[in-house]
């Protein structure tokens, strides 16, 4: 029925626009099966740059992502030493020194 109201050349540009949609389906479906990463869950793994050093508690401020954090580390932190997230706990960092080798500046490595 449809072949006698469109004619042939119709049906071959319904099957491809078929074809198109299906694939535009498919293409959505697997966009939406990765969990996307932003904002805070991208921190560990970042690299920073202490701007004032360690308190008695460990704690000091660091730029991270253009951004200035407060940071905590086991160890004495001091400006322009470059730092590597581990974690986030709220609005502080857990950090660690990074080996002057290993500076790759606001990329996770």
């Amino acid at each position: 029925m449809l072949l006698v109201y469109f004619g042939s050349q119709s049906v071959w540009a319904l099957s491809l626009l078929g074809l198109i949609l299906l694939l535009a389906v498919v293409v959505a479906i697997q966009a939406h099966r990765g969990r996307a990463r932003g904002g805070n869950e991208e921190l560990p793994g970042m690299i920073g740059e202490i701007t004032q050093a360690s308190d008695a508690r460990g704690r000091a401020r660091a730029l991270v992502r253009g951004e200035i954090w407060q940071v905590h580390a086991d160890t004495l932190l001091r400006p322009g030493q470059a730092v590597r997230v581990r974690a986030e706990r709220g609005l502080m960092l857990e950090v660690e020194p990074v080996p002057d080798r290993d500076v790759s500046l606001g990329e996770p490595s």
